[in-house]
């Protein structure tokens, strides 16, 4: 049956695990001063074509949150959707790392923030001064929470409200191959040349074992990362081995031949879930998310039937189905033949 409750539920790539295995022989220095770890940084040079300042990690969660608090100060305020994974799905990390920065949240369709809202909550929460919270930080997500792309003009116009606020960006890119994949646009057009400040570069959802990379554009921006990295406790000894993940998930486009599977798996079951008179899609699809709404009792039927998914809350009668890199064409159709 199918497994659509989320991208993290797949297995590792056999590349990936090959390179984890190769990596295990012989000896290398600790703490990320090893070979492997210089080839990976050169790589993701050469893929957002400009020096790049990189830290890896082994979750989402450490990138976004080191990524914020070099970003953002204890007296700042971080801005994004009332949607964002770091606003429900991180508990109260991103207050830990910053040491007490306060997140605002704003509305808008497909959990792209609006922008007339963000101007209006930055202008509001700084008005007073010495008194207020500092805006410091728009964040936004590419793929966005509710499985919608942003496109480089998009992430352009975040990235000019940011700068005419003294703010920098920073964007969560869990599924950053999937939205990378899913258009034309360069990485480095949908990142830097766009206005991003710094980007969470996901591998663990496609593919990888527990490998995340921070990525900063302005390299004189990070030099306190790496210490917001150490404090937080996700500076691996064996650092080796969060590289040979990337090295492998780079190495002749890994990445986006993982993401284009995944994307063209969720293509095939939004055909599906469009055709169906028992489901009607609500958002997302772009990528390899899919956000659907169905009666309860169609729900616990499926579920009776042994596929996976999960309900969304703020979505009502909403549940999300997540692809990935290995979702088989035999499982979809089951789903949909189940859901007819």
């Amino acid at each position: 049956m199918a497994n659509f409750g989320s991208d993290n539920a797949a297995g590792i790539h056999p590349k990936i695990i090959e390179s984890i295995a190769a990596a295990s022989t012989g000896t290398a220095p600790a703490y990320g001063t090893d070979r492997l770890t210089e080839s990976v940084e050169n790589q993701l040079a050469d893929i957002f074509e400009c020096e790049v300042t990189v830290l890896l990690v082994g979750t989402g969660t450490a990138a976004n949150c080191i990524g914020l608090a070099t970003l953002c100060s204890s007296v700042g305020g971080i801005f994004a959707h009332s949607e964002a994974h770091i606003v429900n799905d991180e508990s109260t990390a991103p207050e830990l790392f910053t040491g007490g920065a306060r997140q605002f949240t704003v509305g808008g369709s497909d959990a792209k923030p609006s922008l007339l809202e963000l101007g209006e909550a930055i202008d509001m929460v700084g008005a007073r001064g010495v008194h207020s919270v500092q805006p410091s930080v728009i964040a936004i997500s590419n793929l966005t929470e509710l499985g919608a792309r942003l496109s480089a003009i998009e992430v352009t116009a975040y990235a000019e409200l940011a700068k005419s606020r003294g703010m920098k960006l920073f964007m969560d890119g869990a599924r950053f191959a999937n939205a990378v994949a899913s258009g034309d646009e360069s990485p480095a057009e949908l990142t830097w040349r766009a206005g991003v400040d710094a980007l969470s570069f996901g591998a663990t959802k496609n593919g990888a074992m527990a490998a995340e990379a921070l990525i900063f554009f302005n390299p004189a921006e990070a030099t306190i990362a790496e210490f917001h990295r150490k404090r937080g406790g996700h500076l691996w000894s064996k650092h080796r081995f969060l590289a040979a993940q990337f090295e492998a998930y780079l190495e002749n486009d890994l990445w986006l031949e993982l993401a284009t599977a995944s994307n063209d798996s969720m293509a095939r079951l939004r055909q599906g879930v469009a055709s169906s008179k028992n489901a009607s899609i609500l958002a997302g699809g772009d990528g390899n998310e899919l956000f659907i709404g169905m009666e309860q009792d169609i729900a616990k039927e499926l579920e009776q039937r042994g596929h996976t998914f999960y309900a969304w809350p703020s979505l009502p009668k909403g549940y999300r189905l997540v692809t990935s890199f290995n979702t088989t064409d035999e499982e979809i159709d089951e789903f949909v033949d189940d859901l007819t």
